[in-house]
């Protein structure tokens, strides 16, 4: 009986000597590396890749979407012009700075602008993205002048660098000009009358249907109930690379609205050495 709580007695002993030396852990090694590179909540840096809200590029697509912000807004106008300013009136030449700059709402108050063409074919190179430099024009018909603008592409966005005024060319082979035709035909009533082909051919939308075009002829008292709005003694023209040619006998002029999808055709031709309107078209928006 001694013997046996002797026995006990020493087991206990050894336990409780035991229990201060632990038993080495074959993983505490990695448990430590792991818990280590742990990141605590608060020092957790937000990540998230911040991009700076940039603001559209200004329309420059296309020349016509530049040019309706160029002349209907002054502030983007300012950014658009090739400071020191040149304007050169024969050999005349001003220098204008930027502080002096005035707006310019060029057409863009008139109910239409025109743009002329020598051939009907000609007209798709206004759809052209790729032009880098387009002229655009004030025809004063009375004065027998014209004010250039000079728009060039820089960088995929368009500036005016220059503006030039000079004389309106004449017709030199004896034929009736053009241009002295189109300003009595823009202000005298009578005058288109005489001027308009027999019948007069017009090409429309189809009322009922909008997807189809509609030919047809209109008599001389209906060609002024529809006929497009003429600024009187000055148009416009805009100069995309289409060929000119002051002796052609076939010149379109294309009415456009401004943003208003507002579209004419007049299609003249020199019919017997003098200027008629061959065919109309309203195909308007």
């Amino acid at each position: 009986m001694k013997r046996l709580i002797i026995g006990c007695c020493l087991l206990m002993l050894m336990v409780s000597c035991g229990g201060g030396k632990k038993k080495a852990d074959p993983f505490s090694a990695l448990t430590e590396q792991i818990d280590s590179i742990k990141v605590h909540p608060d020092s957790i840096q937000d990540s998230t890749v911040v991009v700076e809200e940039q603001v559209p590029a200004a329309a420059d697509e296309s020349f016509a979407d530049f040019f309706y912000n160029f002349a209907s807004d002054e502030a983007f106008q300012r950014t658009r012009v090739v400071f020191p300013f040149s304007l050169y009136k024969g050999k005349q030449v001003t220098r204008i700075q930027k502080e002096d700059w005035k707006f310019d709402p060029l057409f863009s108050r008139e109910p239409a602008y025109t743009v002329l063409f020598d051939k009907e074919e000609d007209m798709e190179i206004e759809k052209d993205t790729s032009l880098h430099s387009v002229q655009v024009d004030w025809i004063f018909l009375t004065d027998r002048r014209i004010k250039r603008y000079y728009f060039q592409r820089k960088k995929d966005s368009w500036f005016l660098e220059a503006i030039n005024v000079e004389k309106l060319p004449d017709e030199e082979d004896g034929k009736e000009d053009f241009y002295a035709f189109y300003e009595r035909f823009s202000r005298d009533s009578l005058f288109q009358q005489e001027r308009l082909h027999d019948p007069l051919k017009f090409v429309t939308a189809d009322p009922e249907d909008e997807f189809q075009i509609l030919e047809t002829t209109l008599e001389q008292g209906q060609w002024f109930a529809f006929r497009p709005p003429m600024m009187k003694g000055r148009m416009t023209n805009v100069h995309y690379g289409q060929p000119e040619n002051i002796h052609s006998d076939y010149k379109v002029v294309e009415f456009k609205g401004f943003g208003n999808g507002f579209s004419n055709t007049l299609y003249f031709e020199r019919y017997g050495g003098e200027w008629k309107l061959m065919r109309f078209e309203d195909l308007s928006d």
